[in-house]
Formats: C-alpha cells, structure tokens, sequence
C-alpha cells in the first residue's frame, strides 16, 4: 500500500525563502549604509549593527549576543548564516549569478573538509585568546566587510575617510592595526582581493568559504548538529529526482544516505521550494519508513538454519 502524501507545504517553504531573502538583503543594505556612509559613528548603530554579529560580539566580550544566537542556533538551525552575515549574502548573491551561466550549473553533494574547519576555527580561538589579532580579520565576515565599506564604497561616495574616533567602538577594539587605515590604498586592495575571491569561489562551488574557512560557520555549525529544527528528507515520498541537490549551495544533501548534513545546512529553503514531491521539509520530527528496511536479526528460528 502506497503512502499518503501529505498536504504540500511547498507555498509555505516558498515564503519562507523569499522572506529569508528580503530579510538579508535589508541586513546588508543597512549594514553597508552605516558603515560606509556613517562610519557606525553613532553608538546606538553601532551597538546593533556591529555587535549583532558573532565573531566581533565574542571579541567584545558581548556574552549575551554570543549566546542569543547559539540559543537561536540551537532551536533553527545556522539561520545567522542565511540573513545576518554580510558575506553568506554575498555568497549568495554570486552563486545566483554563477547559476545564471546555464543550466548545467547544479550543485553536488561534497563531503565536509573537516580537518580545514576545525583547523581554522583552532588558529582564529588561538589568535583572539592571545590577542593577536590579525587572524580573525582575515577570515571574520563582518571585518571582512567593514574594510570593504570603508576603503572602497566610502572613497567611491567622495567621502573624507574617516578619523580613528569615529570607527565603531565594537570595531576598533576589534581591529586596531587594520582599522585606522581603512580608506588607504592597500586597504582597498586588500578587501578587493579578499572579497573577490570568495565571490568567484561562491560562484563556482556555493558556500565552501561559509563552510569551510568562515570560523563563525564552524561554530554555529557544531551547534546547529542538535537544532530542534532540521531539515528532513522523506523517503517514502523521495523520488531521487535531485532537485534538492542541484540548488543546495551547501553541497550538503546526501541522497546516497538521504541525509542533510546540518552541520553545513543555513536553512535558506532552497531545496524545500526546488522539491515537487513534498520529500524535504523542514521539522522538528525525523520521518520513519512505513517499510522498514531489512536489517540483520539473531532470530534462533534463523539462525539454526545456518
């Protein structure tokens, strides 16, 4: 007897990912605006825009913020990553345009680089407890960002660059070396290069920056293993179409297994509004095979046959 489908959930999951969008385009757009054009000159903004994100908030000593978004973490899933992160917007941002080349652009499953994460996330915890900082501002999203705003879309606007004083208090405890400089020459190239190359890399492989070198996706990652709500393949309803797959920028769906590696996963709803069957959903239950599959017994009924 064939399973019942359940009601497609498929409208909802596409709400879902286009609220998701406009939620991290609103992010960087403001974001971008107060670094660039403000300086994060105004502590209230500052406080906000600056401190909301994970790896400054720890290097500030923000425990509340740190252990909000583990909470949220925890419960969601790495949606910090999908809305919050000026950089996963970016990846995403050229992942679409990498896709637009043609339709043979699909994504594959890859197994996690595990030993590049932790190794990573190892040298940023050594740096920052040492307090040297110059590790972290090379992989940190935020500092990543913030050197792009004030180094090239400030000078592009015409603006003055900025005096020490007016960077962010979040920013310049971060970052002193780097800061003070943002708007010379070399800054400028250095938040080009940087920048450009996680674009080009996003537009080719997805997120392999987010889950591979970016140590607040590491951190989040380990989290998110036990969040309440994951994504879910059915396999009664799979039809091994790979839908799922091809849009999933993570890399992390496994058909082989049926399995979504949340470590990995930033719950951007892609893979539920590219599935026509209803099989992945996002839930706080895991599905169970209406036909169990054969598995290995100590019956003596059979074993005294062998």
């Amino acid at each position: 007897m064939q399973p019942v489908q359940p009601t497609s959930r498929r409208p909802l999951y596409r709400a879902l990912r286009w609220g998701r969008i406009a939620v991290s385009v609103a992010s960087l757009s403001v974001l971008t605006g107060g670094l660039s054009f403000c300086g994060m000159s105004i502590p209230a903004v500052a406080a906000v825009l600056a401190r909301v994100q994970l790896l400054p908030a720890v290097a500030t000593f923000a425990v509340a913020i740190f252990i909000g978004w583990l909470a949220v973490t925890l419960v969601f899933g790495r949606i910090y990553c999908s809305t919050v992160c000026p950089l996963g917007t970016l990846q995403d941002i050229a992942s679409r345009g990498g896709r637009c080349q043609g339709p043979s652009r699909v994504y594959r499953y890859n197994r996690p680089m595990q030993g590049l994460r932790y190794g990573v996330l190892v040298a940023v915890l050594t740096s920052l407890m040492a307090g040297f900082m110059i590790v972290p501002s090379i992989v940190d999203p935020y500092t990543m960002w913030e050197r792009f705003c004030l180094a090239c879309i400030r000078p592009l606007a015409g603006l003055p660059p900025l005096p020490e004083a007016q960077i962010a208090p979040a920013s310049d405890r971060f970052l002193p070396p780097l800061t003070i400089a943002m708007s010379s020459a070399a800054g400028a190239m250095v938040a080009i290069a940087s920048l450009g190359l996680v674009a080009v890399v996003a537009a080719r492989r997805g997120r392999t920056f987010c889950n591979t070198i970016c140590p607040v996706g590491t951190t989040l990652g380990i989290v998110s293993r036990y969040a309440i709500f994951q994504m879910d393949i059915d396999t009664d309803l799979c039809t091994n179409c790979r839908r799922c797959v091809d849009v999933c920028k993570c890399s992390c769906i496994d058909l082989t297994d049926h399995v979504v590696d949340t470590s990995r996963c930033v719950v951007c709803f892609d893979c539920t509004d590219a599935c026509r069957d209803g099989a992945i959903s996002y839930v706080a239950t895991r599905k169970q095979l209406s036909i169990p599959m054969m598995e290995r017994t100590d019956s003596p009924a059979l074993t005294s046959n062998q």
